[in-house]
């Protein structure tokens, strides 16, 4: 898809408090911060702080070789003449002190043979999809070897199965990494601003704790858990009575956790930022339930209060979607390189991922940000605000509250975009977690699917008014286990040399058990199992105030996003956090003039180029009586016209009513789940489709209306998708 914004069947509701007088093109939503005061008084010119949390890349794996790429094949990269250097594989001298790391490196196979990376090939489907490493907290810390950080392919390495197109995996696959050609669009996003070549995971392990330590910092405390998670090497003893998450066990608070799952006790960032009066969101790929707990819960219905650990397990899921209880919403692997999914082996079909992946979502470990049923914002102008309520101190789960479907902030950006909602609506703070496929991870997702998605959101927010004021932090969650030759040291310790079997020790960097600093230090809080810094990750900030093509030094890790949010706004700093001793992300940014001077720098979602800034060449107008009657058919039209000067096409025109009912008819469209998807083969320059549907409206009084999106899923840089909505009133 080229610079569109997505539209799904959970796309929230527009606000209702709208003037009947008014045309539906023309509305406007009346916008009041959750408190303005609060929102205003920022430390720095930045209002928005959006972060991408992408998964499983370290910083060698795409950033290595960084500014120079073989130009071999793929995408053409040329760095910008005066392009800083990074502490790279290419000029960091090899073991021995002879060659570099990409010729001579110190890791060795088991049988005691060279491996040295090797450019993965973006021409070669094989290398473009991989296989998963091992990244787990113990596998990683034996990896790095006390520093060495000589052991990767016998130590994380993967040489069992096999990836998507069926090659079989090989252990010193863990050693190569990607250049310019293949991640195009981060490195162009390098070049115009500013990148960290220091920064870290603030732990070992894979995604749980990657996510919790940027959500709070703090992967300690561990609440309640179920299905193992107390003695599977989810959680290792702290050494104070308690637990800490060192491993991928899922959200105890979700009705699309199936499995081992823990809840974590404590603050977050969210609480905080409820407690200032700010407005802010996760947006997950694949939140929106396929089946919703109203449905679900129709034959025995139960208030939203009441929380059920795996009680849709087994229920809802169809093949090939995995069983996620409510979420079971997928796309196919490898979906950039013509992967097609499904059933049936063999041929384009690299697998099938599930969209929504629970233990990605950090804040549904805390039933004080939990979203445990998925529920839906009440409108667009809900979003950021909705807290939940709660009784005699027991939360009700009975609103959004603050966590979305990422279709939600594609919708409020779009809704900015073109006028219809104030720019103030968007929030102070959004997290943004792309659906499975296009996250990144190696196993199910991949470089090409994760630049779609990335550069499609960051293309989208350059358009609205907010921009001005907006810092994108594009940062991951773990390593995957992909080799990155630089060691931080150890700035927070563990031991758990004594944790009784099971688990048993976790710890491994230093000795077995053991995470020691050169300086004998407490662990924060007192707690073990949460030694750190981990691997080295990308970490970048895109914004008008982001210094120009600049590659910082300053010493940081996942908690300095955390620390960034805490410092602009003033919030507390969060018991026993990394974010006590965290780095800034300061020295990233130009804050000597109040207004930033940072060009926007529109990229080609498939190619990673820049590209032209989106025109707005499709006009979408949705036709539908303003007032009809309650449980009647309601005859709808959908007009789309192509005011570019070429040929648009194909077109796709996803139709999604907004409370007024489900749609139950369509003139040659395709009806799922409530919502209308018409596809036309192209539209000539000038021409216009229209396009009918038949909904049935609610029995009750309601406000709300149908929203139109058009979009293409091919290149055209003439082309930008638009949408239309039409009010309607049942009385």
């Amino acid at each position: 898809m080229f610079r569109f914004r997505k539209a799904a069947a959970g796309v929230a509701v527009l606000s209702t408090a709208v003037g009947l007088s008014v045309p539906a093109a023309a509305v406007a939503v009346a916008a009041t911060p959750v408190n303005a005061a609060a929102s205003s008084a920022t430390a720095t010119p930045i209002k928005h702080v959006v972060v991408i949390y992408q998964e499983n890349v370290s910083f060698d794996h795409y950033f290595g070789t960084y500014p120079h790429a073989a130009n071999t094949s793929g995408q053409r990269f040329q760095p910008s003449p005066g392009t800083p250097t990074v502490n790279g594989l290419g000029n960091t001298v090899g073991a021995g002190g002879t060659g570099t790391l990409l010729t001579n490196n110190p890791n060795r196979d088991v049988a005691g043979n060279a491996a040295n990376p090797r450019r993965l090939d973006p021409a070669n489907l094989n290398d473009v999809l991989t296989c998963d490493q091992d990244h787990g907290y113990t596998a990683e810390q034996q990896a790095f070897d006390g520093g060495k950080m000589d052991k990767f392919v016998t130590s994380v390495g993967t040489a069992k199965g096999t990836n998507g197109p069926g090659q079989p995996c090989k252990a010193g696959d863990v050693m190569n990494y990607y250049d310019g050609n293949t991640t195009t669009g981060l490195w162009n996003y390098a070049q115009q601003y500013a990148m960290s070549d220091n920064s870290f995971g603030t732990t070992f392990g894979p995604s749980s704790p990657g996510a919790l330590n940027l959500a709070s910092g703090n992967t300690g405390g561990v609440g309640l858990a179920i299905n193992g998670a107390a003695t599977n090497g989810d959680t290792v003893p702290d050494g104070v009575g308690g637990r800490s998450l060192i491993s991928d066990a899922q959200p105890y608070y979700d009705d699309c956790s199936t499995r081992d799952a823990v809840s974590l006790t404590g603050r977050n960032v969210g609480d905080n930022l409820n407690a200032a009066g700010l407005s802010w969101g996760f947006f997950q790929g694949g939140f929106t339930p396929t089946t919703s707990f109203a449905t679900a819960t129709a034959n025995t219905p139960q208030p939203t209060a009441t929380f059920t650990p795996d009680q849709f397990k087994g229920r809802f899921a169809t093949k090939p979607a995995a069983d996620q209880g409510l979420c079971n919403a997928a796309h196919p692997v490898g979906s950039a390189v013509g992967g097609t999914g499904g059933t049936t082996a063999g041929g384009t079909n690299y697998g099938t991922k599930d969209d929504y992946i629970a233990h990605h979502e950090p804040f549904q470990y805390y039933p004080s940000t939990a979203n445990p049923h998925h529920l839906p914002p009440a409108s667009l102008s809900a979003i950021g605000t909705d807290t939940q309520t709660t009784t005699a101190g027991v939360p009700q789960f009975d609103t959004a509250n603050h966590q979305y479907d990422l279709s939600d902030f594609d919708s409020l950006v779009g809704a900015i975009s073109h006028g219809y909602v104030s720019p103030d609506r968007l929030p102070a703070v959004s997290f943004l977690k792309a659906p499975g496929y296009q996250d990144g991870h190696a196993g199910y997702s991949d470089p090409l699917d994760e630049q779609k998605y990335i550069t499609t959101e960051i293309n989208a927010l350059q358009q609205t008014p907010d921009w001005a004021s907006t810092a994108v932090v594009v940062a991951y969650d773990d390593s995957d286990g992909f080799y990155d030759h630089v060691y931080s040291g150890v700035h927070n310790p563990s031991d758990t040399s004594t944790a009784a079997t099971p688990p048993g020790p976790k710890d491994a960097l230093t000795g077995p058990g053991l995470c020691s600093a050169t300086t004998p230090t407490a662990p924060l809080a007192g707690q073990n199992g949460r030694c750190g810094y981990g691997p080295r990750l990308p970490l970048l900030v895109i914004s008008p105030f982001a210094k120009h093509n600049y590659v910082d030094h300053t010493l940081s890790d996942q908690s300095s996003i955390l620390k960034f949010i805490e410092d602009n706004w003033a919030l507390p700093k969060i018991a026993g956090s990394f974010d006590a001793i965290a780095g800034p992300l300061n020295p990233m940014f130009d804050f000597t003039q109040t207004q930033g001077n940072n060009a926007t720098l529109f990229l080609d979602p498939t190619t990673g180029q820049p590209a032209p800034a989106p025109r707005a060449d499709l006009q979408v107008q949705v036709t539908a009586p303003v007032v009809a009657g309650r449980g009647k058919p309601v005859t709808a039209t959908v007009t789309v016209t192509n005011h570019g000067p070429t040929a648009a096409g194909p077109l796709r025109v996803t139709v999604p009513t907004l409370g007024v009912g489900a749609i139950t008819g369509a003139g040659g469209g395709t009806v799922t789940g409530g919502t209308d998807v018409f596809t036309t083969d192209g539209l000539a320059a000038n021409a216009s489709a229209t396009f009918t549907l038949t909904l049935t409206t609610p029995s009750a009084f309601s406000i709300g209306g149908i929203l139109a999106y058009a979009e293409s899923p091919t290149p055209d840089p003439d082309l930008f998708n638009n949408f239309g909505v039409a009010l309607i009133i049942t009385s």
